[in-house]
């Protein structure tokens, strides 16, 4: 958008503006200030601390930043870099924490255009922001490094039984992340499922390096995206749980950008000549309305409502951020996701909500669900969310658990 050449900062008031954000105009200078103190206000608690008996600099903690490098996480690390810059010139070469950086790359799911990998461009960082900190690049099918990983995928929406991976048959090395999505027809749960893989991969490495805290580059925009995706794909008992600052995992979460637009993320990587990081997969978004994700139609949304109104865009956040967190306690966790989820099994909720006997004995009630518990611990529990995306999905290198013939007849046996 080209802008009149003698419109000022209203900040500064001497400058000429190059951008306007929620109708307040900018100058590069003051933009840039702008946006690092959103991001800085999100991480007061990182700064550089002394411990007061010796007033040494006390040992600072590990942080770990998801770089998927879009443009709101390469702002994001853009951030993190001016930051620990001026704290090492403040506090002679002391920082308030270490930063790491991990990327997965999902290359061999989704091809990139030529010149633009992310090896390539990763490379390209380390060697500008080498005193900096630590990039790790992961590829997506390490997922599968530990053949335990199969048993999150144990659900065939075709029947609800018991799975269990072949003990007697080792995980096959060449299973890929792009075998596994090729078994899951719908587009939204392609990407739902890839998600999950993504970011157990960063939890894997935060928990390898040591790291206290995981950033995530989620702008405002992206979490009120989140919020409605979340609620439409069966997930929104775990909004609070998901998009707050808190633990996770054992490991602090953080969204910094929380308060700064998409569209303000791209301006600020174009202000810093940073955009050439930005590396995407070449994914094609049909054309076609029903065809399109649930993310699809939520990101075209959000860009349409950021430009002309952003209050709603904060609005959805901030709503979502008052929500009561319910599952953060919760006894049972998504053998798939890993969130936490209720006591109660979906699919023994999805197979009670239709009566198809008649009713139990107080006697035979007890022993009933005395039986229950057994079998649904024996069983991974499989989250709602998780029960959706999954549906219809077949994997080779699961096997269901063959009842015997006497466990079928007791189950229509007359007490």
């Amino acid at each position: 958008m080209t802008l009149d050449p003698k419109l000022s900062c209203r900040r500064c008031t001497n400058n000429a503006a190059v951008f306007i954000s929620r109708k307040e105009p900018f100058c590069r200078e003051c933009f840039v200030r702008f946006l690092r103190g959103k991001q800085r206000k999100q991480m007061a608690d990182y700064k550089v601390c002394y411990d007061p008996s010796t007033s040494a600099p006390q040992i600072p903690p590990k942080i770990l930043l998801a770089l998927s490098l879009s443009e709101s996480s390469l702002s994001l690390f853009e951030m993190l870099v001016s930051l620990l810059h001026e704290q090492r010139k403040m506090h002679r070469g002391n920082s308030g924490f270490e930063l790491f950086v991990v990327h997965v790359d999902q290359s061999n799911v989704y091809p990139y255009p030529a010149g633009m990998e992310p090896n390539t461009i990763l490379e390209n960082i380390r060697q500008n922001y080498h005193d900096t900190c630590t990039i790790t690049c992961t590829p997506v099918d390490d997922f599968f490094a530990d053949a335990r990983t199969g048993l999150q995928f144990i659900h065939d929406a075709s029947d609800i039984a018991e799975y269990s991976l072949l003990e007697d048959q080792a995980l096959d090395s060449k299973i890929t992340v792009s075998d596994l999505l090729t078994n899951i027809r719908d587009r939204t749960s392609k990407l739902d499922i890839l998600q999950i893989i993504r970011e157990t991969l960063i939890f894997k490495t935060a928990k390898e390096l040591e790291c206290t805290t995981i950033l995530w580059g989620d702008t405002m925009s992206r979490l009120a995206e989140k919020t409605l995706s979340l609620t439409a794909k069966g997930r929104g008992s775990v909004i609070p749980y998901l998009l707050s600052d808190g633990s996770r995992n054992d490991i602090h979460n953080i969204y910094p950008l929380r308060e700064v637009l998409r569209s303000e993320a791209e301006e600020y990587i174009n202000l810093l000549d940073i955009s050439k990081y930005v590396s995407k997969p070449s994914i094609k978004t049909p054309n076609v309305l029903r065809m399109m994700t649930i993310d699809d139609l939520l990101g075209n949304y959000f860009a349409d409502i950021e430009k002309g109104f952003p209050s709603i865009v904060s609005t959805v956040v901030r709503t979502a951020a008052k929500l009561t967190d319910t599952v953060a306690r919760a006894r049972y966790a998504c053998a798939l996701c890993g969130l936490p989820c209720d006591d109660e099994s979906p699919e023994r909720w999805l197979q009670d909500i239709t009566v198809n006997q008649s009713a139990p004995t107080a006697d035979s009630t007890c022993e009933q669900d005395s039986i229950g518990v057994v079998k649904d611990r024996q069983r991974p529990i499989i989250c709602y969310g998780c029960l959706i995306a999954t549906k219809g999905a077949s994997f080779p290198w699961i096997s269901t658990i063959a009842s015997s013939k006497e466990a079928v007849l007791d189950e229509y046996e007359l007490h």
